[in-house]
């Protein structure tokens, strides 16, 4: 990895989330919500808008975060064409105001009329430009000239981890030589609000990852991205290699559409093959970046796959720091796996006061200085997508 770009709860920049992350801090905001929420996980600062997406607040987050990895990579906008580019996103990229504009037209005192909206070919209107999950993939893949593969992952939660486990494996079958990876999302309107609320995922006070008096996830906004590159390539052009992507599983619970498998089988089976892929045992982890998302279902089955796999060892969520990032989650957590591992501690828990003994887990509360060699980081969505990479120290 020779570039890192992200944007979160802390601010830009992976200088920014790192410090929240040392102090220990939850970086959430008042929530200006109607709805039954205290606070959100939103960025602090202006992120600058695009002509070409208005009102697309993801899409923002992402272009922010684009251009902080390609300029800490030193990669040049237009270069080789061998560029791959692989991105986790939202389930759509429409936007409250879209969804105005593209559905109300066809509201009649009748209901909803089908027909109408599918026969509606305006270009300002229900345009499919306007709906594909990819068309922020897209945008920069034609934006950086890349003629390599591209692809969007859309997998919930673990989206994000997916895109840059595929980044990887391009990387690996020789079809480019530098992959843009990562992921960007932002839930924190009323439509994504609404939904979480229907779940009953939301926490009303505090996010509490693996307290036993946990009930939900703060949520957030954020994105990250990567810049994947063949550890000799990057030494060849001089670049500094920032961590290691050294390996990646995933795997599907086939379980429930919202609820993970209650033994974390699939969490499980995706950690597992992470090792598998990196050529590592267990004994080989120096520390866990837990989904941990503060939900009283999760976080236990969670507990469970990792004292299966990997026994006793540091784990924590950065989830009541920061906030669920949602599609995003898996790349933030990346960056911030990679600012640790550079710096030579580990993050702690933000909110967890007391420990659920129902997670049988070595549970961090506060940041600990203790460098690491090796991190797995987790990512599962709903569906029980699952995702986990591992990403090692780079020692010259």
């Amino acid at each position: 990895m020779t570039g890192v770009g992200v944007v979160s709860a802390a601010g830009i920049g992976l200088t920014a989330l790192s410090e929240a992350l040392r102090r220990g801090v939850c970086c959430d905001r008042p929530s200006n919500s109607a709805l039954p929420l205290r606070s959100v996980a939103a960025v602090p600062v202006p992120i600058a808008s695009h002509e070409d997406f208005p009102d697309d607040r993801k899409a923002w987050l992402a272009l922010t975060a684009l251009d902080e990895a390609m300029s800490d990579a030193g990669l040049p906008r237009q270069g080789t064409r061998r560029r791959a580019v692989f991105l986790g996103t939202g389930l759509s990229s429409i936007t409250p105001a879209e969804l105005a504009e593209d559905l109300y037209p066809h509201l009649t005192e009748a209901g909803f009329d089908r027909a109408a909206m599918g026969r509606d070919l305006s270009p300002d209107r229900a345009g499919p430009r306007r709906h594909l999950p990819g068309r922020v993939t897209d945008y920069i893949a034609n934006m950086l000239g890349a003629r390599g593969p591209r692809g969007t992952n859309f997998s919930a939660c673990a989206a994000a981890a997916m895109a840059i486990a595929e980044g990887a494996r391009t990387l690996r079958r020789g079809e480019a030589d530098v992959a843009i990876v990562g992921g960007h999302d932002s839930m924190i309107h009323p439509m994504g609000v609404l939904s979480f609320v229907v779940l009953g995922a939301l926490a009303e006070d505090a996010c509490r990852p693996f307290d036993k008096d946990r009930h939900g996830f703060l949520i957030g906004e954020g994105a990250a991205i990567l810049i994947l590159e063949r550890a000799a390539d990057a030494q060849q052009r001089g670049a500094t290699i920032r961590a290691n992507l050294l390996g990646a599983g995933t795997s599907v619970d086939a379980w429930n559409i919202t609820a993970p498998h209650p033994d974390g089988a699939g969490a499980e089976l995706s950690m597992r093959r992470a090792l598998v892929d990196a050529g590592l045992s267990p004994s080989d982890i120096d520390y866990v970046n837990a989904h941990g998302t503060g939900t009283p279902v999760g976080d236990v089955a969670e507990a469970r796959a990792i004292q299966r796999v990997l026994g006793t060892v540091p784990v924590s969520s950065i989830k009541g720091a920061v906030g669920h990032t949602i599609a995003a989650a898996g790349a933030v957590e990346a960056a911030a796996c990679i600012a640790a591992l550079q710096g030579g501690w580990m993050p702690g828990t933000t909110g967890l006061l007391s420990r659920d003994p129902a997670c049988p887990i070595t549970t961090l509360t506060e940041p600990v200085s203790q460098p690491a060699r090796v991190m797995l980081s987790n990512s599962f969505g709903f569906g029980g997508q699952n995702c986990t990479l591992l990403l090692g120290r780079h020692t010259p």
